[in-house]
């Protein structure tokens, strides 16, 4: 393992994440605690930024009968990136990740491929996972293959990591996870470690509720990945923010990959927020965690060569 920073109780906050901690701590802010999903799902979208590097082509994908977007900064990119956004499998698309799809292709000339998966409580567990796992059936990998997602998309591409070792699949060079849901439960003290502004233990409990209403499914490996085998799994990446709850359950799953002898990295950053890197974008924490993912990247590359 490299790169490691251990949790402790405690929260700081990023000064230039500040603004943002503010505004999210706004009690009269619709939250997934007090608000339906289709609200929270249109305030992200008013909330997510737009623009971002221009592409060399931009395509509407169906793998396997799952929509995806396909984002190629350059006519020949050298590896392809198989994204899965957050939003706690209740709320985000491809259009809310816009911003990021476009920055994390041109960063690393990576192709993307963005994939717009069901959401719960429409769509419960697993719906989301199957559809993971049909997109990376399905892809046509251009250069290696990797998986990467935030939150609830890291969720997804340890589970299908863990999947792609077991089944049929595109060999993957590479797993991607940004501050990852992986141990699907709030009952451990971690979760009482501090109070952030956003991302409560109270919004990630009813995250869970949403998205696994059947308490006996919690246990699954496809919703909590740290209780799958971890053994013989591909390189990982896995990033923490010290404002997050999450984080030490991140940093716990890269621990326990890396005893059961996986290649393990870990990227923490300090008093950042829970999603950073779609909502702050242009700070200082986001530049370094996604230039942390870019050395990943060309680590692994390096080595197909």
């Amino acid at each position: 393992m490299a790169d490691e920073t251990p949790i402790k109780p405690g929260l700081l906050i990023d000064p230039e994440m500040a603004p943002w901690a503010e505004a999210l701590a706004n009690p009269a802010l619709p939250s997934i605690t007090n608000s339906p999903p289709q609200i929270i799902r249109a305030m992200l979208s008013q909330m997510s930024p737009i623009g971002g590097p221009d592409m060399a082509s931009i395509a509407e994908l169906d793998l396997g009968g799952v929509p995806a977007r396909d984002y190629r900064p350059v006519a020949l990119p050298r590896a392809t990136i198989l994204f899965f956004h957050g939003g706690g499998w209740v709320v985000g698309s491809v259009t809310d990740y816009d911003l990021f799809a476009r920055t994390l292709a041109a960063l690393t000339d990576c192709r993307v491929v963005s994939v717009d998966y069901r959401l719960a409580p429409e769509h419960p567990f697993p719906a989301a996972v199957d559809d993971a796992w049909m997109a990376l059936s399905s892809v046509e990998p251009t250069g290696p293959l990797f998986v990467a997602g935030d939150s609830a998309g890291g969720n997804l591409s340890a589970v299908v990591a863990q999947m792609a070792r077991d089944l049929a699949a595109p060999p993957l060079a590479g797993q991607i996870l940004i501050y990852p849901s992986v141990a699907g439960a709030t009952d451990n003290p971690e979760m009482d470690a501090f109070d952030p502004p956003f991302m409560k233990k109270a919004d990630i409990r009813a995250f869970y509720d949403l998205y696994v209403p059947d308490l006996q499914q919690r246990t699954d490996p496809r919703f909590a990945p740290a209780r799958g085998r971890l053994g013989d799994l591909v390189p990982a990446l896995v990033t923490s923010a010290g404002a997050d709850l999450l984080a030490a359950e991140a940093q716990s799953y890269a621990h326990a990959m890396a005893e059961a002898g996986v290649e393990v990295a870990t990227h923490h950053q300090p008093g950042a927020l829970h999603g950073y890197l779609t909502l702050a974008l242009g700070t200082t924490a986001a530049s370094q965690t996604l230039s942390r993912i870019k050395d990943f990247i060309d680590q692994q590359l390096a080595r197909a060569v």
